[in-house]
């Protein structure tokens, strides 16, 4: 998740969705990989003169932070590490995950797309590998979320390959599909329960 989309249409989809899964399944906590990566906002420009940004202008529009103030219960807990070594960052975010285990947690795993494309992963996805990782490091009863992005501009169906995905990445016969087409029709969010 780069800073520079935060708060956007998507967000508003995704966290309601989080809100009323944590509720249905009485999660106290849910738990965001957030997969952040600093984005790069550039300069303004007035009359030709170029000027940095004020410094309380990205904290106050685009810290994703901002959302563990979102709700007390479920509290929400993000795992704030930037994303840059596949290896070490899910190595830790496991580890993160792994301190709530007393705890009844949604997790959720927010990458800038979704799953990997057929031609491997980028820094913009989860690997099957990743999301089976983290599946089967969470505890028995818990919600399981990924946010998944269109994946195709040329208008061919794409959530029903993609929920398959994740259904097999997983190792699992059922993944529930969220979503919110008159907000932002270019996202769903995929779900588990452990069993």
């Amino acid at each position: 998740m780069q800073d520079k989309w935060y708060s956007d249409n998507r967000d508003l989809v995704k966290w309601s969705v989080l809100l009323v899964l944590a509720r249905k399944y009485k999660a106290e906590r849910i738990i965001q990989i957030a997969y952040y990566r600093q984005s790069d906002f550039g300069e303004i420009e007035i009359d030709g003169q170029r000027y940095q940004m004020p410094s309380e202008i990205l904290p106050f529009f685009r810290a994703f932070k901002n959302i563990s103030r979102l709700s007390q219960l479920p509290c929400i807990s993000i795992f704030p590490e930037i994303f840059e070594n596949r290896v070490s960052y899910h190595q830790a975010a496991i580890e993160f995950i792994e301190g709530f285990a007393a705890e009844r947690c949604v997790v959720f795993l927010d990458p800038d797309t979704g799953l990997e494309p057929k031609r491997g992963p980028d820094l913009k996805h989860v690997s099957n590998a990743e999301a089976r990782a983290v599946w089967d490091a969470i505890p028995s009863g818990w919600p399981y979320v990924l946010y998944q992005h269109l994946t195709n501009r040329a208008g061919r169906p794409w959530i029903e390959e993609k929920r398959r995905q994740f259904k097999d990445a997983i190792g699992v016969s059922q993944v529930g599909v969220a979503s919110a087409q008159k907000i932002a029709n270019d996202v769903v969010l995929f779900y588990a329960l452990k069993p």
